[in-house]
């Protein structure tokens, strides 16, 4: 019924209102590809009719676009998911061209609220970026995005500090990790300081410790997959296979995601033939959810 209301009403300010609320349902929902069909009728959300100026009589003296920044935030982000948006390339060509707007905007001037809020959704942007880089293994690029960041804004030095840490560990740059902590060490908290220590191990090769690391993060927080999956992991490096199953199971009672079950549904038949009862436990516990219909069910591999 919305879809066929947005269809048949004009493009305009409130209208523009509906559709993000749409396109942002439809990506929690998982439902990419819909949305990508849908967003299309937007071009590069620069058509003409998507600007102030084109409603003049409704809108006398104001400029500038009706689309919100959450919407183009949607946008850019989308091809990540949907491979037929352009996948990631596709999707760092429509951030970058959102960095270049927002640095058209603070060079143009702007009042002090106004520059401090498109600063704020650079920096987000260039976040989103960077973890996009990351996630496709393009790690040096993002260390060199996020070393950018921490020079931009100084007020976010510690977190920024502690992604490019993890980064660094990820790539084996062992020397760079350690010395980037010492700099931000004293300023983070207990379970940052022992992830950290973690994944420092990890790059050494230490699997014992590193487990033994990720364990004390989930005495302090049992809420944190993260460090519940890393030491499920290194419980599979020290050959503990049944022990590492039940880290895994462990961890899917606080999330769901679906790389995490693909791990645990991979181990279930690496240890015995006899694995589907299993997996349809982790079925009953997916369906248990409310958002279960965009569920990726090929996870389990039923």
């Amino acid at each position: 019924m919305l879809t066929e209301l947005l269809n048949s009403a004009e493009m305009n300010p409130n209208t523009i209102k509906l559709w993000t609320l749409r396109f942002t349902l439809l990506i929690k929902l998982k439902l990419y590809s819909t949305a990508d069909v849908e967003m299309a009728m937007f071009g590069s959300l620069d058509n003409c009719d998507l600007y102030y100026e084109f409603y003049h009589v409704e809108h006398p003296g104001k400029k500038g676009s009706i689309i919100p920044w959450s919407l183009r935030l949607l946008w850019s982000i989308l091809p990540l998911h949907c491979p037929s948006a352009g996948g990631l390339y596709g999707a760092l060509d429509r951030m970058y061209g959102l960095v270049y707007h927002l640095d058209q905007a603070l060079l143009a001037g702007l009042p002090y609220l106004q520059e401090q809020r498109v600063i704020k959704n650079k920096t987000s942007l260039l976040i989103q970026v960077a973890g996009a880089l990351a996630g496709s293994g393009s790690i040096q690029p993002a260390i060199k995005l996020l070393k950018q960041i921490k020079s931009d804004q100084p007020d976010m030095a510690v977190p920024v500090s502690n992604a490019i840490i993890r980064l660094y560990y990820q790539v084996g740059n062992i020397y760079k990790g350690e010395s980037l902590l010492g700099e931000v060490q004293n300023k983070l908290s207990e379970e940052e300081k022992e992830m950290n220590n973690g994944f420092k191990c990890i790059a050494h090769g230490e699997y014992n410790e590193a487990y033994q690391h990720f364990a004390r993060v989930v005495n302090l927080n049992p809420t944190n997959a993260v460090a519940s999956i890393n030491g499920a992991v290194c419980l599979l490096y020290l050959g503990k296979l049944s022990d590492s199953i039940v880290q895994f199971e462990g961890a899917s009672k606080i999330s769901l995601h679906p790389m995490l079950l693909f791990n645990l549904v991979s181990l279930y038949e690496l240890k015995t033939i006899a694995n589907t009862t299993k997996k349809y436990h982790l079925l009953d516990s997916i369906t248990s959810k409310s958002d279960w219909e965009a569920f990726p069910f090929e996870c389990l591999r039923l």
